[in-house]
């Protein structure tokens, strides 16, 4: 594998970039030998570098995908923040071929399309088996929504770990989120939040940290293992591990990208992002359960050493959660999302779930 300097730019000087030469300046390289120039080079944003997924990512296309694919394909990839890109830019970026291919955040995407957050509905699916049966279910569905109104290809599709609640000070339960002000990043989490009583504020997850220090949050949603590795324990005390949803993530090609390619190239590729997806929600649950202990003074392995207080979900909660999912959460992406959409939602994952979300 070879990598150098990373060069951060604007979006605008990106775009400019990518339009004449590789994506932001200096790349890891997940090359054909250097005696055989590949067939095809694809411009690949990774996902966020200090997170677990960008090391996978960094290991397939800087090792798998390159022993995979001989000289068939090579694959330049930088991680999303490294080249100064924000999440909900990327689908528009993949739809008119600035991105070749990317991965991202799924329901950062839901200003776009409210189907962007169906397999990711806080709260919904509480384990990696049921969100893998929903996933299943409507893949095809965001196929091909993607490749009729977002002209891209969908790759792949998995989980990041729990998104659970990191609160500055003293919680018990479900109730004690009356009246905080909790960070999200999503509508369906805010559903979630203004059911239980709280109040939410869409922060970036780069700036959550100085929001929790000043008071501009008491709480924030995000994952067991990415608010671990970025160091949340260091403004909060108390790590309550209620599933509100997964932040799944897709992997997609620039559609004209992928139809230019030949029959042999688009089966590697598919191949080769299966795994790379399969890998991805075994890995999921492992640093799920590593990461908790990781925060609350346990057994660690892949995350950072911590001492907060764990917060036990009680059965109660558990009752008010589905309460929150019933008269909040389904019924108000039904609305964001129309009758036609409830009904198919309906039909796949609500049918793979055995649940029904109202039609609006």
């Amino acid at each position: 594998m070879t990598s150098g300097n990373i060069i951060r730019t604007s979006t605008a000087g990106l775009r400019r970039m990518l339009a004449a030469t590789a994506l932001g300046g200096t790349l890891l390289a997940a090359a054909a030998p250097a005696t055989q120039a590949a067939e095809t080079q694809i411009r690949a944003l990774g996902y966020t570098s200090n997170l677990y997924l960008w090391n996978m990512e960094e290991e397939f296309y800087g090792k798998t995908f390159p022993e995979a694919a001989g000289d068939m394909i090579s694959i330049e990839a930088v991680p999303h923040d490294l080249a100064g890109l924000k999440g909900p830019e990327v689908l528009s970026m993949l739809q008119d071929g600035t991105l070749q291919l990317a991965v991202q955040n799924m329901s950062y995407m839901a200003g776009e399309d409210p189907r962007f957050e169906a397999l990711d509905l806080a709260g919904v699916t509480l384990t990696n088996a049921d969100a893998k049966k929903a996933t299943d279910a409507y893949k095809p569905v965001l196929a091909r929504v993607m490749e009729e109104k977002f002209n891209t290809h969908l790759l792949g599709i998995a989980p990041l770990p729990s998104q659970v609640f990191w609160c500055r000070e003293e919680i018990s339960g479900l109730n004690d989120l009356e009246g905080k002000k909790v960070r999200v990043f999503n509508s369906t989490l805010s559903d979630f939040v203004t059911g239980a009583g709280g109040t939410t504020v869409t922060i970036p997850f780069v700036e959550v940290i100085p929001a929790l220090q000043r008071g501009v949050a008491d709480c924030a949603v995000t994952g067991t293992s990415s608010g671990n590795t970025a160091r949340w324990f260091e403004v909060t005390d108390y790590l309550y591990p209620m599933n509100v949803g997964w932040s799944m993530v897709f992997w997609a090609a620039n559609k004209d990208l992928w139809d230019s390619l030949s029959g042999e190239q688009q089966a590697l590729l598919t191949e080769q992002y299966g795994k790379l997806e399969a890998e991805a929600w075994a890995v999921q649950e492992e640093q799920d359960t590593d990461a908790v202990s990781c925060s609350t003074g346990g057994e660690c392995k892949l995350g950072v050493k911590a001492d907060m207080t764990l917060v036990p979900v009680s059965d109660a909660d558990m009752e008010k959660h589905a309460e929150i999912i019933s008269d909040y959460v389904l019924p108000n992406w039904a609305e964001r999302c129309g009758a036609d959409c409830t009904k198919e939602w309906n039909e796949t994952v609500g049918a793979a779930l055995g649940i029904e979300a109202p039609l609006p």
